[in-house]
């Protein structure tokens, strides 16, 4: 009983952690592009303009998977005896949580990208 209540804390620990650390990659995405690309503001509004919200969106939910993906590694070596049926039910799980937050804020989500990329427009 005791590792059934610890795996779901670990599911629900590392499923947060990746909607955490994908805004970290996110981040350290764009100051990897400034450092190297010598990014200015008229680059980033045309950098922005050029990707939209779309590109904006699919880059958030490529490093989720990436920080999921790590998290479900590390979590088998250390915590379940290298057991890849574990992994696999978090990535489903990420894959259910992900999508379900995407259904019922779906509307909010594009509200703040429209106002963003409309303001930026300016």
């Amino acid at each position: 009983m005791l590792f059934i209540l610890g795996t779901l804390l670990l599911f629900i620990i590392s499923i947060r952690l990746s909607a955490v650390l994908s805004v970290g990659f996110l981040m350290l995405h764009f100051k990897v592009k400034l450092h190297l690309q010598k990014m200015t503001e008229e680059k980033w509004q045309e950098y922005f303009h050029k990707i939209g919200s779309k590109g904006v969106f699919f880059r958030i939910i490529g490093y989720y998977w990436m920080a999921l993906l790590l998290l479900a590694y590390w979590n088998m070596i250390y915590f379940w005896n290298d057991s890849a049926p574990y992994a696999i039910t978090l990535l489903l799980a990420g894959a259910f949580h992900l999508f379900y937050k995407y259904r019922t804020k779906k509307q909010q989500f594009q509200k703040i990208m429209k106002q963003q990329f409309d303001s930026s427009d300016e």
